[in-house]
């Protein structure tokens, strides 16, 4: 090799080291180790039950996207997914529950997960009955799913509760307008809508009362047979309801009234 030869060969070697110099310096160095999937997922719990909600969050973040193989990451999706959810985030929180059934449906967390997105769901919908509803209408939807689906679960029990409340919201809109129609004396129009809110949302707790003024209609309508079965099956199936003592009133008046009749004859 000639001397200048040598020297060009000298020259390019300096600027190559002095390129990856530069890269170290400007990346800071080399790139940082990520931790294995037991590591991350500790550490990252570590963060929750400190609620440091934020910090787990990407945490839970490394461990799914770097360790998706790992026998953890699914319940690192659930506890990502908690994440949102104790931030006041239910919308984000309903979809990354989602992704626990989706992704991993073996797990054994997917039923924790679908009643986390019914609640993410109801949360997320505004408390007023007149306004839009659209995410508590979904949360009935998956919730009646998620009792078809994990019929065993010791969630079940919760997600009746939740349903209650979900029917309860839907259900107002339908009661009042019967309601109103039954104080302007359109008995035969509030049925219509007293019986499509008891058929369309049977937990709500709207129910017996619906029953008491359908039975209140029948009654003024003088269809005193429809009204004693509705007042009966307000007494049978809500014993302890505030309306219940008026139904047991009205239908002793009603067999007294008939009986009295049948005397007369």
């Amino acid at each position: 090799m000639t001397g200048q030869m040598r020297d060009i060969s000298l020259l390019i070697l300096a600027a190559c080291v002095l390129l990856a110099c530069g890269l170290l310096a400007c990346s800071g160095g080399p790139p940082p180790l990520v931790p294995g999937a037991q590591e991350g997922f500790a550490d990252a719990r570590r963060l929750y039950d400190a609620e440091k909600w934020e910090k787990a969050r990407l945490a839970f973040e490394s461990v799914i996207f770097n360790h998706p193989g790992s026998t953890l990451v699914d319940s690192a999706q659930f506890l990502y997914a908690m994440c949102y959810f104790n931030q006041d985030d239910p919308v984000t929180a309903a979809a990354e529950f989602l992704r626990v059934r989706t992704q991993y449906p073996t797990s054994e967390l997917v039923d924790d997960a679908d009643y986390m997105r019914c609640l993410s769901l109801v949360t997320a919908a505004p408390s007023n009955s007149g306004l839009d509803q659209e995410r508590t209408a979904e949360a009935v939807n998956e919730l009646l799913l998620f009792k078809d689906s994990h019929p065993l679960s010791d969630r079940v029990a919760a997600a009746d509760s939740l349903l209650k409340l979900a029917h309860g919201r839907l259900s107002i809109k339908d009661y009042k307008t019967g309601l109103l129609y039954h104080k302007m004396g359109h008995f035969e129009a509030s049925q219509i809508y007293f019986q499509g809110m008891i058929d369309q949302y049977p937990e709500s707790p709207l129910v017996p009362d619906a029953l008491f003024f359908m039975a209140e209609g029948q009654r003024k309508l003088d269809s005193l047979d429809n009204a004693i079965q509705y007042y009966e099956k307000l007494i049978y199936i809500y014993p302890d309801h505030e309306r219940t003592a008026t139904a047991r009133k009205r239908v002793a008046k009603i067999s007294q009234s008939r009986s009295d009749a049948q005397a007369a004859e």
